[in-house]
């Protein structure tokens, strides 16, 4: 399934202790912006189901402005919340992808 952050990241496989994979943005707005995932959980109302995250922000480019930080937050965020929806429906792909590393 292809949403609006289908093929615009990657992930990183680290060695650290936590073992939480970083994300990088690859093109874009955020382009070179690398972060990873904290706590996720998903909630369930009704029909629909809602995710919820945090993440820690670990390289931002040099050249990165922003006019309204708050709108340009929220903006990273719901991106951000696509690229995980994207590897949580496509993570069988993403394990046969770095099981040859």
């Amino acid at each position: 399934m292809l949403n609006e952050a289908t093929g615009k990241y990657e992930v990183i496989f680290t060695e650290e202790k936590d073992d939480t994979a970083h994300v990088r943005v690859l093109e874009g707005k955020f382009k070179d912006f690398v972060y990873k995932y904290g706590t996720v959980s998903v909630s369930e109302e009704e029909d629909t189901a809602n995710l919820s995250y945090d993440y820690t922000l670990l390289e931002v480019p040099a050249e990165y402005t922003y006019e309204d930080e708050a709108a340009e937050q929220e903006e990273f965020e719901n991106f951000i919340g696509d690229v995980l929806y994207d590897i949580i429906v496509n993570s069988d792909n993403i394990k046969e992808a770095t099981d040859g590393n």
